[in-house]
């Protein structure tokens, strides 16, 4: 696969090339981008890579917005390893993740949230303290305050040096130790736990002078936690309960104190642990028997999972028979591969040699290609979708008719450049979206009684056909309100004929899954004889697929 990895170039961080190393060592490869430049590249990165893995550190210089840079990745479609951008927005910020925990029920350590000098740390909250922060992480920014005054005067350097909330909890003595939790066949798992041997047992905290050191071989500082089986588990349990109370996804990190009276407190959520072969994350896959880069593989496995699971990543191949010969398509994700009722009307397009042909709303040039295949001399494919276009562009190369299929992107009719409006058209062939709703619910919504595309064609069609022998066809389906669909027909053409029918089974649950309420809207639309559909026995239902071919048409 390729696989894109985000960094802040400049960053000591190294988990970028860490993880670039582990993909290569599998066979993968990999293009490493720097965060800074997000939004100009994330729209390149989502079309060239599978997979994208976002370790940003820092972005514009602030721990907080890094998150924003998987947002970024997200609106242009890229495919993220690890959580998404609300989780990573919310296990960022310090103050609202611990809300959540604590809300959930899950134990974290006391304390308050200071935005401004001189705000009275209340009497139950005595040191010593701790106080970060609300939006770094790698420990910057970090104090721990052994009296009052000391506590007041790290208040006024974190709000002069960081400009954001503080975090001042309860300083908790006692061991701490590191859950990481990685998905895998079976769901999220954690690995071994791991402590951080620090000088005094049970004192002293992972500061960010500690976190920049480049940690020696058989680290002495990370050992496997001994622990009784008991604690253990009630250790492992917290993390995963955290991690699924966070909606965070494939990988993650929890820093836990575990108080001298051995009860946990979750310290904080680490949405991108290093990726570095001797911090926390690789070390506890280690210990689970995952090497650097079996570790790697089950993030990416896991992300690929997920996303084949609910959008699938892989092209569809599609072979199609038609009198005109056989047709293969690449249909890609987010295009929709070509129904049945798109094949049968492929299969009676009546094109004659020479004809010029318009087609509103290709999808993956299925149409299109039949006609010009058919004989057509020209055929102008449009659609509002990039990936429809580019995809119709790359089929019809495939299928040895690209110098004859032209393709223009935007809404029906506006697509058409002037100079092929005057040139006109022999045929035009529309199958627009013509599901009723109640509300817009999808690519298939029509409208409320689904005829909103339609008519719209219709009344626009004969000012593009070129002669009165000269024909619109359009693939309709009779839950869009067909009586008015044919009275308009009839309206503005001289010649409707409903060629061929054949019927659609469905049930209750596919509508209901475009939206709430959808098959309860559809049955009003039948009771007021705006919408035809028949039960079919077994909960099934069935309409009809309507191929009309009007000719005629009344230029007005």
């Amino acid at each position: 696969m390729h696989i894109g990895i985000i960094h802040t170039v400049g960053s000591p961080c190294r988990c970028a090339e860490a993880a670039a190393e582990g993909l290569r060592a599998l066979g993968h490869e990999t293009v490493l981008a720097d965060s800074e430049e997000i939004e100009s590249i994330a729209v390149d990165l989502a079309r060239d890579c599978e997979l994208v893995i976002d370790h940003t550190d820092t972005f514009k210089g602030r721990g907080l917005l890094r998150a924003f840079v998987r947002q970024v990745l997200e609106s242009a479609g890229a495919r993220i390893v690890g959580s998404g951008a609300q989780a990573c927005f919310l296990a960022d910020n310090k103050i609202a993740a611990k809300g959540r925990l604590s809300s959930f029920g899950l134990p974290v350590p006391p304390g308050i949230v200071i935005t401004r000098k001189g705000e009275e740390i209340p009497p139950w909250l005595q040191p010593p303290l701790i106080l970060k922060p609300a939006f770094e992480h790698m420990s910057r920014g970090l104090r721990i305050a052994a009296t009052r005054s000391e506590a007041e005067s790290a208040v006024n350097q974190i709000l002069d040096s960081h400009k954001q909330p503080i975090l001042v909890e309860k300083y908790i003595f006692g061991r701490e130790v590191a859950v990481s939790v990685l998905d895998g066949p079976d769901g999220p798992q954690p690995l071994p736990i791991l402590e951080w041997v620090m000088e005094k047992r049970g004192e002293g905290v992972l500061t960010e002078s500690f976190k920049l050191t480049e940690p020696p071989p058989n680290r002495p500082d990370a050992l496997k936690a001994d622990l009784p089986p008991e604690k253990a588990a009630e250790i492992r349990d917290l993390a995963l309960a955290a991690f699924q109370t966070l909606n965070l996804r494939d990988y993650a990190r929890f820093d836990l104190r575990l108080s001298e009276a051995g009860h946990p407190f979750l310290l904080e959520a680490n949405i991108t642990p290093s990726l570095e072969s001797q911090e926390a994350f690789a070390l506890s896959a280690r210990w689970a028997g995952l090497d650097y880069p079996g570790l790697i593989e089950r993030m990416i496995v896991a992300a690929q999972t997920r996303y084949d699971k609910n959008f699938s990543l892989k092209e569809a191949e599609v072979i199609i028979d038609l009198p005109v010969g056989i047709v293969t398509m690449t249909v890609p994700n987010g295009v929709h591969v070509p129904p049945q009722s798109t094949i049968d009307l492929a299969k009676i397009l009546d094109i004659k040699a020479g004809d010029r042909v318009l087609e509103l709303g290709c999808g993956s040039g299925l149409l299109s290609i039949a006609a010009a295949k058919s004989g057509a001399a020209y055929v102008l494919a449009t659609d509002l979708d990039p990936v429809s276009l580019n995809t119709t562009r790359s089929n019809a190369r495939r299928n040895g008719v690209a110098d004859r299929v032209e393709v223009a992107a935007g809404a029906w009719f506006e697509a058409v450049p002037r100079e092929e409006r005057e040139k006109g058209f022999n045929v035009i062939l529309a199958t627009p979206p013509q599901t009723p709703g109640h509300k817009p619910f999808g690519p298939k919504y029509g409208g409320h009684d689904g005829t909103g595309h339609l008519l719209h064609i219709v009344e626009e069609a004969p000012k593009f056909l070129k002669s009165g022998n000269d024909r619109l066809w359009i693939l309709a389906i009779s839950l869009a309100n067909p009586g008015r669909l044919l009275q308009r027909l009839r309206d503005r053409f001289s010649e409707v004929k409903v060629l061929k029918e054949t019927n659609r089974f469905f049930t209750r649950d596919e509508y209901e899954s475009y939206a709430k309420g959808l098959f309860a809207y559809l049955q009003s639309l039948k009771n007021d004889q705006r919408c035809e559909f028949q039960e079919a026995g077994g909960e099934r239902y069935v309409f009809r697929n309507l191929f009309i071919c009007a000719r005629g048409g009344k230029k007005k």
